[in-house]
């Protein structure tokens, strides 16, 4: 980590002076991250009013957590994470609950956090213009834990990526902008060659999708924590978007396999959730730990998915929406377990509700062959039958039988348009 923090007299004189102190944490991995690109961004923030900047780099071992807090503990009024999304998360994670302000200039390949915060990616001065004059806005941030694998499992499935599992970014747990996803969603980070990704850009994970296709599916326990929809609910702000069959508010109203359809309504999906050979699942019950008067409300659910996304948005590369009611500033998250049948079909089934240029609509999955169940909640708990690969923001941790995923909502205050 390299950069010259401000001693107790120059942020002294930083605050006599009326001007903010910004602090850059940059990843120097990038191959945007040149010279001319860190000298503009200095430019551009000197103009804005801020003093500064400080300049904080990171490293394979210290990823940005520590050089926010670095940054926080010296008087930053501004952090800006110059990097790719597993660079942003970390960050976040520094600035996490102390009301420092985040801006983020993607230089990734996926750049999924900048995407669904509505920023102009590939624009270096309308995204500088966002850092420095846009409104810091709430914003909510998700922590994942998972539970290693007892010794003789973790021996038969543990195999390590080119760059290492990512490392937990503060204590025990990673912290999570976009989504963590297990299973399939996870295989294709992993099958993703890096060079490939430096010619043609997220275009690397669409092949790596194509080569992911005979993903095994998955057996699992889904228990969610519902008990922020019922307070809203009864709050009167809205609907908890879960009907009979956990469907998601926002969700289109599905139209069969076939078709898209022309309009968008609120309301439950279709989407019933499924178990086994097909058969519908029993109704949601409440976990029976969960006892006593104002004990949080979770739904179980059993499940069988190839692919299990737990999201605070849903926006992905190529102009795909393929969660629209995901927000990340709604304070829940969004579950979507995916699964196909009948082999290509299914997977032909499901592009056909995914791809741009609408946003994702799913039929109903009783069916379909090409089959999403959709819940909400804040606090998400997975058990599956098989040890499986899970990914962060697009950096992967160890096969694991638990992931345990909390949203802590209006945690951050992100720089938007």
């Amino acid at each position: 980590m390299t950069g010259t923090l401000p001693d107790g007299e120059a942020r002294d004189a930083t605050r006599r002076s009326g001007r903010r102190l910004a602090c850059v944490v940059l990843n120097p991995s990038k191959q945007q991250a040149t010279k001319g690109v860190c000298a503009f961004i200095t430019r551009e923030l000197r103009a804005a009013g801020y003093s500064g900047p400080l300049w904080l780099e990171t490293t394979p071992s210290e990823t940005g957590a520590t050089q926010a807090l670095m940054a926080v503990a010296s008087g930053a009024d501004l952090v800006v994470a110059v990097g790719g999304d597993g660079t942003a998360r970390a960050v976040a994670a520094g600035v996490s609950r102390t009301g420092v302000d985040l801006a983020i200039v993607p230089l990734g390949t996926a750049n999924l956090a900048a995407r669904n915060f509505d920023l102009p990616i590939g624009d270096l001065r309308r995204l500088l213009r966002v850092a420095t004059h846009g409104q810091g806005r709430s914003a909510d941030l998700a922590w994942v834990s998972t539970k290693p694998l007892e010794r003789e499992s973790a021996e038969q499935v543990l195999t390590p990526p080119p760059g290492g599992w990512a490392k937990p970014t503060l204590g025990r747990e990673h912290s999570c902008l976009v989504v963590a996803g297990i299973g399939f969603d996870a295989n294709l980070v992993a099958s993703t060659r890096p060079a490939l990704k430096a010619r043609i850009a997220w275009g690397a994970y669409a092949l790596a999708a194509l080569s992911n296709l005979g993903s095994p599916r998955m057996d699992l326990e889904l228990s969610l924590d519902e008990s922020v929809l019922v307070a809203k609910t009864e709050a009167g702000r809205g609907s908890t978007g879960v009907g009979d069959g956990g469907g998601l508010g926002d969700s289109a109203a599905g139209t069969g396999d076939a078709g898209r359809p022309r309009q968008q309504s609120r309301g439950a999906a279709a989407a019933r959730p499924r178990s086994g050979a097909g058969a519908n699942s029993p109704p949601a019950r409440d976990d029976p730990d969960q006892g006593g008067a104002g004990a949080p409300k979770r739904r179980t659910e059993h499940l069988t998915a190839r692919t299990l996304l737990v999201a605070n948005g849903g926006r992905l590369p190529g102009g795909i929406t393929l969660l629209p009611g995901a927000r990340p500033d709604d304070g829940v998250l969004d579950v979507a377990a995916i699964d196909t049948v009948a082999g290509l079909v299914g997977w032909g089934s499901l592009a056909r509700q995914v791809l741009a240029p609408w946003p994702a609509s799913y039929a109903n999955p009783a069916r379909a062959t090409g089959r999403v169940v959709q819940l909400r909640g804040s606090d998400v708990l997975a058990r599956l039958s098989a040890p499986a690969l899970v990914e962060v923001d697009g950096e992967l941790l160890p096969p694991t039988r638990d992931v345990h995923v909390r949203l802590d909502a209006g945690a951050l205050r992100v720089r938007r348009p």
